[in-house]
């Protein structure tokens, strides 16, 4: 009968979190970061987010696990990558990198994504006027990731 209340009502103990990698891909010419829209199978809902994942490949470094994922997510790279803000333990559960994709292209050969879990629907450019809407409509979880996007375009403009 113990293990049956505790099966239902004891907490589990967390997994460990990976470092999180999030990537601003940046058109420089018209001063617009990318969003894209991720079906989240497990809530059957859209969310509008950045291009973003965890570091689970010990081998990989942030940059590269950032170029990764915009490759992965939206087949996407980019020539000029820079760190643009890092939230450390300290901080938060797990260290954040922030990295700028500058100016991006399609890929000639694109990669899959080995994530089932990410099924991306749309994307959208935004600049700093129209992130903002997407804010005040609610379109957007109001979180750190979206103080850096809005930190980042105001010094560009």
């Amino acid at each position: 009968m113990l293990k049956t209340f505790c099966n239902k009502f004891c907490k589990k103990p967390r997994q460990a979190r990976n470092d999180i990698v999030i990537v601003l891909p940046y058109d420089e010419k018209n001063k617009k970061i990318l969003l894209i829209k991720e079906y989240r199978k497990q809530y059957n809902k859209e969310i509008w987010k950045f291009v973003s994942g965890g570091m689970d490949k010990p081998n990989l470094t942030p940059l590269e696990t950032a170029q990764e994922e915009l490759a992965e997510e939206i087949k996407m790279e980019a020539k000029e990558w820079s760190l643009y803000h890092q939230f450390d333990k300290l901080f938060s559960s797990v260290n954040i990198y922030y990295y700028i994709a500058k100016n991006p292209n399609m890929m000639e050969i694109p990669i899959d994504n080995p994530d089932e879990e990410d099924i991306i629907v749309d994307q959208k450019w935004v600049n700093l006027n129209e992130l903002w809407e997407m804010i005040d409509n609610k379109e957007l979880i109001w979180k750190e990731s979206i103080l850096v996007a809005i930190n980042f375009l105001r010094s560009v403009d």
